[in-house]
């Protein structure tokens, strides 16, 4: 089973909450939301209608910062569920009444067992050699200290062609998990393998909305050796590591952030790094965007149509 600890605060309650914006004022992802945030709002009465819609209109009228009880019926919607764990905070859309919990892989099993039974190796196989081959588009995330890398299957909820060519194994396995669970056509559904080289660390931040949740399928963990610690994730006051082939599923729109080992790496380290498809002491995962199951299918339809995929 999977090791989760809570960990204890020294510095007040919400200590292990406080989050880093994004720290780049270019981002691209950020205008985005800004932008469709902005869109959502023009088009909520043609795109919302009925009863089944309300919380869709609610969380799209109030915006995401409303997180608290008290704040909620200054607002006049004391009638609506608020946040149920401290640490959420979405910054582009917060439906309210959804189920938060830091770790909800209980919720997801069967996408779990799925990609267990695809084969870690062969998924992990199957990344080495796209990384190789000049076709492959990757990008690399901004973070405080270190290098992130990800190969994006899908992006903001368009499929990247070029690497879905590459990876048709994994591919296969993302079909079998059926309509209706990965995020296809919305911008908060991404697919893509995630490595982390020794040395990086993430600083806390949320996702952009509470209706998806994250799964983690661990494809490469390096064990702890000297002067390079296991990496840890951290979602809210809980903590956990990866265990290669062992997938576990968080909420993101909960602040998390990601420590791997001391800052720096030795030569032989650092050269092994320099090509994410060959590093052994890199940290190679496969994350996929699932709905929050709490969702009615109205909903979710809705939530794709005022916040389309980049390509839409």
């Amino acid at each position: 089973a999977r090791r989760i600890v809570r960990l204890r605060s020294s510095g007040g309650d919400d200590e292990e909450c406080k989050i880093t914006k994004c720290p780049n004022p270019n981002c691209a992802r950020c205008s985005r939301y800004a932008e469709l945030n902005r869109s959502a709002q023009r088009r909520l009465p043609y795109v919302a209608k009925g009863d089944a819609l309300q919380r869709i209109r609610h969380a799209i009228t109030v915006g995401p910062d409303v997180i608290d009880d008290e704040q909620a019926e200054a607002q006049s919607f004391e009638h609506l569920h608020v946040s149920q764990v401290s640490g959420q905070r979405p910054n582009v859309l917060l439906v309210r009444g959804l189920l938060a919990r830091p770790f909800v892989t209980k919720l997801h099993q069967d996408a779990c067992s799925i990609l267990d039974n695809a084969g870690r190796n062969v998924m992990l196989n199957e990344y080495v050699q796209a990384m190789h081959s000049p076709s492959a588009r990757t990008l690399e995330n901004d973070v405080s200290r270190g290098t992130w890398q990800v190969l994006h299957l899908m992006n903001q909820g368009e499929w990247v062609t070029s690497n879905v060519a590459l990876c048709s194994k994994t591919m296969d396995a993302l079909r079998s998990l059926g309509k209706g669970r990965v995020m296809e056509g919305c911008i908060f559904g991404n697919v893509f393998v995630s490595v982390l080289h020794p040395g990086t660390v993430i600083d806390r931040h949320c996702g952009p909305s509470n209706v998806r949740h994250r799964l983690h399928f661990p494809l490469q963990v390096p064990n702890a050796k000297e002067g390079v610690e296991v990496p840890q994730l951290y979602v809210a006051k809980e903590k956990t590591t990866w265990k290669e082939g062992e997938c576990f599923v968080f909420d993101d729109s909960i602040v998390h952030s990601v420590t791997f080992g001391e800052e720096g790496m030795s030569a032989q380290q650092q050269e092994s790094s320099e090509n994410a498809g060959t590093c052994k002491d890199c940290r190679v995962v496969l994350i996929v965007d699932l709905w929050h199951p709490d969702l009615t299918r109205e909903e979710r339809h809705a939530i794709t149509d005022l916040y389309p995929s980049v390509g839409n």
